[in-house]
């Protein structure tokens, strides 16, 4: 079969029945079956985000080493070298992360051909519409369809502020994963170079493809983007982020506003195993403060044992406080 049959007999056309079906469920609103059929495709893809989020939060945790291996090596081979070894050793996989976003994009495509095929105003176009749908009676009654969702004409390209909307979401995720350290630290550094060129091209290029497609193309990944904002805050957190540093530096000087420095991570919990170190390590240097501590090795009746010499040691030395001020009462009578 040519690639055009396969993608519409594998994607297109199952797609758009999935659509036309989901606006009849959602009362004919075009709009909220793509809502729903976004929030169903990130719960169908959750365990491959799920393994793309741990691999950014490996990422993040590591951000510290990588640092000292820029400042450290300055042969770019032997740093690759270097960066390569931390990632193995940390078991981190960069290209992980790019999971999602590559399975989305061909829904993005499909989605863009469905929209224009599901939302087509003329004859010609809801003729070929029929002749793509499955032979079911639900599916079949459901048509026409109504292209309008909050006053936005979904089948309608060039919608600025929803183009705006999807490449500051876009920017705010990126700015998330990233973190001030890959993105403010030494400027000569390729990589950090790098990183601030996909800061900025990656929300640009999606928000002009958004703004020349269907409105409802972009009410998708607009939807998908906040989903993943959402899915990173909780599942790993907002890194050295704050909304202050979305206030240009001027301004926040001028306000008194400070900011954490680079690479401190907020809103993470430390492992379990961490946890539990850290909480003896505190109960030992407490014990040893109050000079109850105890060597590693002691037995439990050595232990016993001092505790007693320590409970005898202290009843005596009451009772010689005790001796002792009755005898200076007795002198004192004496001369008196």
């Amino acid at each position: 079969m040519p690639i055009g049959a396969i993608w519409q007999t594998v994607l297109e056309t199952p797609l758009i029945n999935i659509m036309v079906a989901l606006t009849a469920l959602c009362f004919g609103s075009y709009g909220l079956a793509i809502l729903v059929f976004t929030v169903i495709s990130r719960a169908l893809l959750f365990p491959l985000t799920l393994r793309m989020l741990h691999s950014m939060r490996a990422l993040q945790e590591i951000q510290p080493q990588m640092q000292e291996i820029q400042k450290k090596y300055s042969d770019p081979r032997r740093r690759n070298e270097e960066v390569m070894k931390l990632y193995k050793e940390a078991g981190v996989n960069p290209l992980g992360c790019l999971g999602p976003q590559l399975i989305q994009f061909p829904i993005f495509i499909a989605l863009y051909q469905v929209i224009r095929i599901t939302l087509g105003d003329n004859p010609e176009g809801i003729l070929n519409l029929s002749g793509r749908l499955y032979d079911v009676d639900f599916i079949q009654n459901a048509v026409p369809l109504s292209p309008t969702f909050l006053g936005v004409d979904l089948g309608a390209s060039g919608n600025l502020p929803l183009a705006v909307l999807t490449g500051a979401s876009m920017w705010l995720q990126q700015r998330i994963s990233m973190g001030r350290t890959a993105t403010t630290a030494s400027a000569n550094s390729q990589q950090q170079q790098m990183n601030q060129m996909m800061l900025w091209m990656m929300p640009a290029v999606f928000g002009w493809i958004v703004f020349s497609s269907p409105a409802g193309v972009g009410l998708y990944w607009f939807a998908s983007t906040a989903i993943g904002i959402i899915l990173q805050w909780i599942f790993v957190g907002p890194g050295d982020f704050t909304w202050a540093s979305m206030i240009p530096a001027p301004l926040r000087n001028a306000w008194g506003i400070t900011l954490p420095e680079p690479g401190t991570r907020r809103g993470s919990r430390a492992p379990r195993g961490e946890a539990k170190a850290a909480v003896k390590t505190s109960s030992k240097q407490t014990d040893a403060a109050n000079g109850s501590g105890t060597e590693p090795g002691d037995s439990d009746e050595d232990n016993r044992g001092e505790r007693a010499n320590r409970r005898r040691g202290s009843r005596q030395g009451a009772d010689g406080a005790g001796s002792s001020s009755r005898s200076g009462r007795r002198r004192r009578r004496h001369r008196g």
